[in-house]
């Protein structure tokens, strides 16, 4: 191929898509919205598998718009692709586990535009509208061993290949984040 081309179109939020990342593993596709949402997807075959919202309860698509002090702006994969960080307009960072419905912390930030996790995992930095740039460590732990399996598959198959394997079809749905 000598030239870039649309092979897949992804619809589900009711606003503007702003910040989108792939998990290390490239399996996940994280999308932040104005929607107050931010979506993990399976990029392979178009379904959403998580929700993340930054208003409870969501609202519904007629709300579409967002709560102005809700929209999300950035979104970001930490290293080991256990956890995301998401930043909103109501000065709060949140940072989430993949396995998890909600934050697993939040800690507060005023004007917040983007975030980004270090290489190796141990930072993540979130830039501010004033010029200013934040700094958190983040914890360390050992991942499962059943998402490092994840992790190591997924790397080398999308998953169209993971669901043709001859394994038992609950282990292709563990392998396919489809819990």
């Amino acid at each position: 191929m000598d030239k870039y081309s649309m092979i897949r179109k992804l619809e589900g939020h009711h606003n503007d898509v702003v910040a989108c990342e792939f998990s290390p593993d490239g399996a996940l596709l994280a999308t932040a919205s104005y929607d107050t949402r931010v979506y993990v997807w399976d990029p392979y075959v178009g379904v959403i598998l998580m929700e993340f919202g930054h208003l409870f309860p969501p609202p519904t698509p007629i709300f579409a718009g967002g709560a102005n002090d809700r929209w999300v702006r950035s979104v970001s994969f930490s290293h080991d692709g256990l956890h995301i960080a998401s930043l909103a307009d109501d000065k709060m960072i949140r940072f989430w586990r993949i396995d998890e419905e909600y934050p697993v912390q939040v800690a507060p930030l005023n004007n917040g535009l983007c975030c980004t996790f270090s290489t190796d995992g141990s930072v993540l930095a979130a830039g501010t509208q004033d010029g200013s740039v934040y700094f958190w460590a983040t914890p360390r732990q050992v991942s499962s061993l059943q998402h490092l399996c994840r992790m190591a598959i997924r790397r080398v198959m999308p998953t169209s290949q993971v669901k043709n394997l001859p394994i038992p079809s609950k282990v292709v749905e563990f392998l396919c984040y489809q819990i």
